[in-house]
């Protein structure tokens, strides 16, 4: 079924409406004839069929033979579409040209992408690999990758292997950064406060404690000097160390405190609603690589309100990895109207804020003890204001290196 419909289009078909007295005669010449004929239907007076384009051509002296009248209703199939396309030569050559040209632009790379860096900066990678021909609009087949990884392997000693390869349009460089001992900082260093407390707890390492629990800090406050303390035990087997007293050293330990932040938080009793009116205007670009075409621009300010939205398409060539993108930017045009709500509605977008507010100052390692939420008065009737304390414990020490004149 599959096969008679492929060199049913490949051939040609079309449908013949045939009118006489009698029509019968023309099936019966076209059978003496070996002409093919099928999906043969009668409607009142009418015959239909349907048979190759080229046996439609044989049927002329039939027809006269028969005398019937015959007319084509319908025609399907290649020839019908090379008919077409032969009208319309412009249109043929532009899609070719089209094509050609993703053709040759699937044969450069646009695109250069790292993978595996971490530490790295991506720019001397980039400015390693672009220094020896590697970079957006360079001919593939024009690329020594083997040259441009030993230049990178040279050039940066931190990366310990390093690989390029091809994925259509794109070159990916991978990269494997070496894995390098972490180096203690021994810069003598006191412990000192990074905000406002009270002690709860203090743990020290190394150094002198300069607080105790339940005192009360500023920040900047001393915590853990940066002074060593003689040793009164030394390891089996070790000789004794002298620590002088006073030597400077780096302080280590750990101090916990009671910390309170505050926020605040406003709300109108008076809710601004933007809303589309259906009006909207929209510019459509077209990304070629690393080209963008314009196809259609819009006024700098199309409305006196609006919001914009950015659609995009993307439209991959085969597999050479060139990916031809369309952007649409639709521009709605938006209608300003006012909301009264309620006084319980704004208290909670009031606390919201607030919520917001005080959140962005307590670090994730912090743990809150206490949230007291507090409603303030205000001179505007149309105005809420919420206050927010929270209570928590967490760490504030932090180094201070210790400057020697």
């Amino acid at each position: 079924m599959l096969l008679s419909r492929i060199v049913n289009y490949l051939y040609g078909t079309v449908c013949i409406r045939i009118r006489g007295t009698f029509p019968e005669r023309l099936i019966n010449l076209c059978v003496s004839r070996q002409i093919y004929l099928w999906d043969i239907c009668k409607q009142d007076d009418v015959l239909f069929a349907r048979m190759y384009l080229a046996d439609f051509f044989r049927i002329r002296p039939l027809v006269k033979m028969s005398k019937t009248q015959v007319k084509v209703v319908e025609y399907t199939g290649l020839p019908f579409v090379m008919k077409k396309i032969k009208r319309r030569k412009m249109l043929v050559i532009g899609a070719v040209l089209f094509l050609l040209g993703l053709h040759v632009l699937s044969s450069y790379v646009w695109f250069i992408e790292l993978k595996g860096v971490k530490m790295l900066s991506k720019e001397r990678i980039l400015e390693v690999a672009e220094d020896h021909g590697l970079k957006p609009g360079v001919l593939k087949k024009t690329i020594d990758t083997k040259q441009i990884e030993d230049a990178i392997l040279f050039s940066l000693p931190e990366v310990a292997w390093v690989e390029i390869g091809f994925t259509g349009t794109r070159a990916e460089i991978e990269i494997v950064e070496k894995t390098l001992p972490k180096t203690e900082d021994k810069t003598p260093a006191h412990i000192v406060a990074m905000k406002d407390g009270v002690i709860t707890e203090i743990i020290t390492i190394a150094g002198q404690p300069a607080v105790k629990k339940g005192d009360t800090v500023k920040k900047g406050d001393l915590l853990i000097r940066g002074f060593a303390t003689p040793s009164k035990t030394e390891p089996p087997g070790e000789p004794p160390t002298i620590t002088v007293p006073g030597q400077l050293i780096r302080a280590k330990g750990l101090v916990k405190a009671r910390v309170w932040y505050e926020g605040y938080g406003e709300a109108g009793l008076m809710r601004e609603l933007r809303t589309r009116t259906g009006r909207r205007d929209m510019a459509v670009d077209l990304l070629v690589g690393p080209y963008r075409i314009n196809v259609k621009r819009v006024a700098a300010n199309p409305f006196p309100l609006y919001c914009t939205e950015t659609i995009h398409k993307k439209m991959p060539w085969r597999n050479s990895g060139l990916t031809v993108e369309s952007i649409i930017t639709v521009y709605h045009e938006l209608t300003r109207n006012w909301q009264q709500i309620s006084l319980e509605e704004a208290r909670d977008e009031a606390k919201t804020k607030a919520l917001q507010a005080v959140e962005r100052l307590i670090p994730e390692t912090a743990t809150i003890l206490t949230r007291n939420i507090e409603v303030l008065q205000t001179a505007e009737p149309d105005l809420v204001r919420v206050k927010i304390s929270v209570e928590t414990i967490e760490e504030i020490g932090q180094s201070l290196n210790i400057t020697q004149e």
